[in-house]
């Protein structure tokens, strides 16, 4: 099994099979404890995105950077940058307490959709549309099933929380635009 593959099971495996089936979760919580679960769902998730990241970075070189799905779209470059600082945002705005999280509900899952429908639009490698592919179908069936479930924020908001999910979604927006999509990636996003 190639590390895009192997990675994809590892990493989507244990988020999709406790979306889908919360039985197996509660069952395996039982078992190893809090910690315990904790800890084998980190390793497993960590592990994936290690071959995950190989993956991408082998598919970038050689003939595996010509295996395309679709050819992206190249006018989408600017919406793509509007949807990861606004999916930054979000994702440091479900660490808070405020109004965002109060209105969006599911910021975590809103911020890696938008990130990763971003990464879709200007992307067709295969490695890439399988990782993003992956993160926007978790991203999705999370917002549907913790809906579902009821699972919502119930909290008193607060806009201090806003304006630091603000600065620091924006801050980690601007380290992965400058930093590392140019010098790890090789891949220039501004200018």
């Amino acid at each position: 099994m190639s590390p895009l593959y192997f990675g994809l099971l590892l990493f989507g495996g244990p988020h999709l099979l406790s979306l889908l089936v919360p039985g197996f979760k509660t069952g395996l919580k039982a078992k190893l404890g809090e910690n315990g679960y904790k800890g084998l769902y980190t390793l497993l998730s960590l592990a994936g995105l290690v071959l995950l990241s190989m993956a991408y970075l082998r598919g970038r070189s050689g003939p595996a950077s010509l295996d395309m799905v679709y050819e992206p779209l190249l006018w989408a470059r600017h919406l793509t940058l509007l949807l990861a600082w606004i999916g930054w945002v979000l994702v440091a705005a479900s660490h808070g307490k405020g109004y965002i999280k109060a209105w969006i509900k599911h910021p975590m899952s809103w911020g890696i959709g938008l990130w990763s429908l971003g990464h879709l639009l200007v992307n067709g490698e295969r490695a890439v549309v399988y990782i993003f592919g992956l993160l926007l179908l978790i991203a999705i069936l999370d917002i549907i099933f913790s809906t579902a479930r009821g699972k919502l924020p119930t909290h008193e908001p607060r806009l201090r929380s806003d304006i630091i999910a603000v600065v620091a979604g924006t801050a980690v927006f601007f380290v992965f635009a400058l930093l590392f999509h140019p010098y790890v990636l090789n891949i220039p996003v501004l200018g």
